[in-house]
């Protein structure tokens, strides 16, 4: 394996043996003297904030994704895992999340080697008990401080008041600075959003629960202050045996497919708690009128449910099998059609026709040929929060509709875009009213 970055876990320490797999800790096996890294320390950090759209971006912020962890301890119990579940993101909510990172140093064995007894092993050819009891890798150097993590989950009703919050903290994104916290406030108000709060923090100390926007934001004021005083380990760099003058791992090559797997395990995961968010916010009692969910649509939901929900099983059992077995380690389909023997299984795929929401973005395209002139067609796609896009197939011919695309009475998104065919450009009424008003005046001049 290569150098990873791991999310600190209770046990580790300098020269601490750890099996990839799962991020467990071994034995210790490597000794030398940790050593500050010169300009890796003083209390730096500043606060962020950022919208995520998905699941697996609030990992890359935690550390936990595939590609951050580098496929250590994916699926191992995590409390930040456990956070970013709990948040419950999905497509029809504005997730934003407020974070900062306080280092207070980076410690390394600069030169780390084995200790006796790891070293007795290695002498004595042992390699498949040196990795029982040493794992593949171990702890060579901790980041020390804290991390503070806030996601505020806005739930709108309709898909205008989406865009209304969207566009209103459009610049409040990057440093945090005080205005963000009225932006944020203001936008609710604006629109009736209702917002939910969830904290996560490693270092420092928070006394209270905030409910609200206002009070996340004073708990990571209140955050800042005290973990300087209470820091804590939060990252471990892990390094491979071979670097202490270790062993490779005796089977090294199933290793390098064993955390393959467990990515693309990772990666799929992400995926299927966004689907069981998506389908959770549809049919929860305070959400289901948003939605037109008819009695087909509830049967069908909760069907999906069950399917996704069995995919998530399916993933899970799919990394419990590689973790056990690192050479026969297969992705979640065909681990279910090999392992399983569901020969037809294939992970869920939600369908494109999931119950539309009531305001907003199930919009009735209007009848565009009652629209006489200019002014009305705008008029009539401004009215329904639509685009109007005009094409003429001969503009110098008097204005005449031709038809219109989407058809009247499909629904549609808002903010989707009409296309009106006609012949000539549809005429301009204040320029009509302003010859019939000058007319008899220049017949009078006469």
């Amino acid at each position: 394996m290569d150098n990873a970055f791991v999310p600190y876990q209770f046990g580790y320490d300098y020269g601490i043996g750890v099996k990839s797999a799962t991020g467990g800790r071994m034995q210790m096996g490597a000794k030398g003297s940790p050593t500050p890294i010169q300009g890796a320390s003083g209390g730096s950090g500043g606060f962020q904030m950022v919208q995520i759209l998905q699941t697996s971006e609030l990992e890359d912020h935690l550390g936990i994704s595939a590609d951050a962890s580098g496929g250590v301890g994916l699926f191992s119990a995590s409390d930040r895992f456990n956070f970013a579940r709990d948040c419950k993101i999905q497509t029809n909510s504005i997730a934003l999340l407020l974070t900062c990172t306080q280092l207070n140093g980076f410690v390394q064995i600069t030169q780390p080697v084995l200790d006796e007894a790891a070293a007795a092993l290695v002498s004595n050819g042992q390699m498949d008990l040196f990795t029982q009891r040493y794992g593949d890798c171990f702890v060579a150097g901790l980041e020390s401080g804290g991390q503070f993590f806030g996601v505020i989950r806005i739930d709108v009703r309709s898909e205008e008041d989406h865009q209304t919050i969207e566009n209103s903290l459009s610049g409040a994104y990057g440093p945090f600075s005080a205005d963000v916290g009225v932006k944020v406030q203001s936008a609710l108000a604006q629109t009736q959003s209702t917002a939910e709060t969830f904290i996560y923090y490693e270092g420092g100390n928070v006394q209270t629960k905030p409910q609200t926007p206002q009070q996340l934001f004073a708990a990571a004021d209140e955050w800042s202050h005290s973990v300087l005083q209470a820091p804590k380990p939060y990252t471990a760099l892990l390094l491979p045996w071979i670097i202490a003058d270790g062993p490779n791992p005796p089977n090294a090559a199933d290793l390098d497919h064993q955390r393959d797997v467990l990515k693309t395990c990772a990666r799929l995961r992400s995926q299927v708690i966004d689907r069981l968010n998506l389908i959770e916010y549809m049919v929860d009692p305070m959400h289901t009128g948003e939605f037109l969910i008819g009695p087909r649509d509830a049967d069908r939901l909760s069907q999906l449910h069950n399917a996704v929900s069995n995919d998530y099983d399916m993933i899970q059992n799919a990394a419990s099998f590689a973790i056990d077995n690192a050479k026969q380690a297969v992705e979640p389909e065909t681990y279910a059609r090999t392992i399983k023997n569901l020969a037809n299984y294939s992970l869920t795929v939600l369908p494109p026709d999931l119950p539309k929401r009531v305001d907003g973005s199930n919009i009735k395209v209007p009848d565009f040929s009652k629209a006489p002139d200019w002014t009305t067609l705008n008029s009539l796609a401004n009215t329904n929060h639509l685009t109007l896009h005009y094409v003429s197939a001969n503009p110098s011919q008097p204005y005449q509709f031709v038809s219109q695309d989407p058809a009247a009475t499909i629904p549609v998104a808002a903010g989707a875009t009409v296309t009106v065919y006609g012949i000539g450009q549809p005429p301009q009424p204040h320029v009509i009213n302003s010859l019939i008003f000058r007319r008899p005046a220049m017949v009078a001049h006469r």
